[in-house]
């Protein structure tokens, strides 16, 4: 079982396990709600993976780098990696996860994975650091997997739900065959609005796969057109939506730098859509905010 740390403040209450440093709670002090799903096995047994140092299927689970042929998993090896609690405070937690054996044999780079989840008032934010420890670029992508109760009271429905973007939209989702790859085919999921109804059959071809888009925050609504919580995503390349299937009473707001391969890609990590590239000795930031309302 894995420890799981807890941090609050006069607002919020947040979990992070220390197994793949997994967000793994969010609840409101005034109300005692639970905003983030608890990982029940019958729909999704996760709450809210890290995803690196690859997003979504590869084809045949493999990648090329320099003449070698490795092999990963869907979304990489972070949100199953033990990660190392760096420092703890009243608000805060970081946690680090350090190349080693293990990764090098799916992924030969020198680096430094690092977790801040920090609360302030009403607000969690979720920032992420890539260092380059090694002579020569890494190769990554790197996103999160949130997945946020909903509904969220008795008697209401998933689909009483929509999410509602700061920007009108065009937008279309890049579609997945069965394996998970991105097949070349696109839909048109907003056209010329800002609210995307959370229906039954949304999820009914896998995840929507949104990028381009004008806004970068996102409110999870209810019926009564309240909003739940606001979801910033600036900054980010692509913005997964997804749930299991019309049952799953939950949406995952997925922000994403990096996607799946297409059906036939060349193989080589450095040609993949939306990997990131950083130089010997730099480091990337990135981070996510949860507003609760």
């Amino acid at each position: 079982m894995s420890q799981q740390f807890t941090i609050q403040n006069d607002y919020l209450r947040a979990s992070v396990k220390q197994s793949g440093a997994e967000f793994s709670s969010l609840q409101s002090l005034q109300t005692g709600r639970e905003y983030l799903w608890q990982a029940d096995p019958k729909f999704w047994g996760r709450h809210s993976s890290i995803l690196f140092p690859v997003i979504g299927a590869l084809a045949h689970q493999q990648y090329q780098y320099e003449g070698q042929t490795y092999t990963l998993n869907r979304h990489g090896f972070a949100r199953n990696a033990h990660f190392e609690l760096a420092s703890q405070s009243s608000d805060s937690l970081v946690f680090t996860l350090n190349a080693n054996e293990e990764t090098k044999a799916v992924y030969p780079f020198d680096f430094q994975l690092k977790a801040r989840y920090l609360l302030s008032g009403a607000e969690l934010s979720i920032h992420y650091f890539v260092h380059n420890l090694d002579q020569k670029n890494i190769y990554f992508s790197l996103g999160a997997h949130p997945a946020f109760n909903c509904p969220l009271k008795a008697g209401e429905k998933r689909s009483d739900y929509s999410l509602v973007f700061e920007q009108t939209e065009v937008a279309y989702t890049q579609k997945l065959d069965k394996n998970g790859l991105r097949n070349g085919q696109t839909a048109l999921v907003m056209d010329q609005t800002n609210v995307l109804p959370i229906r039954d059959d949304l999820f009914d071809d896998d995840a929507l796969i949104l990028s381009d888009l004008t806004s970068s925050k996102v409110a999870l609504v209810n019926g009564d057109q309240e909003k739940v919580l606001t979801f910033d995503f600036s900054g980010f390349s692509y913005l997964g939506i997804w749930a299991p299937n019309s049952e799953a009473p939950f949406v995952c707001i997925e922000p994403w730098y990096g996607v799946a391969d297409p059906v036939d890609p060349t193989g080589s990590i450095a040609d993949k859509e939306g990997i990131l590239v950083l130089e010997s000795g730099a480091t990337f930031e990135c981070v996510h905010r949860i507003e609760i309302h």
